[in-house]
């Protein structure tokens, strides 16, 4: 099996067809990501999903090989939920700030869904990142581009709120 940094290689060398190793390796776990953040919204997930990849491509130049690509796919991603949301809102009309602007697909995820739900947009990215993906503190910093001291403390924050 080709390393994500050999087909990245191989992509930037002309060969668009493996960027499509690349999708197919990493269109789950992003699906997963995305659902996680918008609390359950498929439609959602699936557009900021397919976003995160054609920005990916799009910047695919700009990847430092020595670092991981999913790692920088994460963080493409999280970027595209939160352009998501800015798009989102403003488009939401104050009558409807009161309402769920989707309905959740729950997929037997009720219980996480209703965890995070006192959450902020900005906490539910940090405590999925780091309780559901088992991202370091210092890598969460790194994606959101933040200290650590912050991200920890944030994250401290949204556990306390939590409880």
């Amino acid at each position: 099996m080709e390393s994500d940094q050999e087909l990245v290689r191989r992509t930037l060398s002309g060969g668009n067809h493996h960027y499509g190793v690349l999708i197919q390796r990493y269109a789950d776990y992003l699906f997963g990501l995305c659902m996680r953040l918008t609390t359950g919204n498929r439609d959602l997930s699936e557009d900021i999903s397919q976003q995160s990849f054609l920005k990916s491509y799009r910047y695919l130049t700009s990847f430092d090989q020595k670092k991981s690509y999913k790692h920088w796919l994460t963080g493409i991603t999280v970027n595209c939920f939160k352009d998501m949301l800015l798009k989102e809102q403003r488009y939401t009309s104050l009558e409807l700030v009161e309402e769920s602007a989707h309905s959740p697909d729950l997929d037997g995820n009720s219980e996480f869904f209703d965890l995070i739900k006192p959450l902020t947009e900005d906490e539910k990215i940090l405590f999925t990142l780091k309780y559901i993906y088992e991202y370091q503190n210092n890598e969460i910093a790194e994606l959101l581009d933040r200290k650590t001291g912050t991200v920890k403390s944030q994250i401290s924050r949204a556990m306390e709120k939590l409880k």
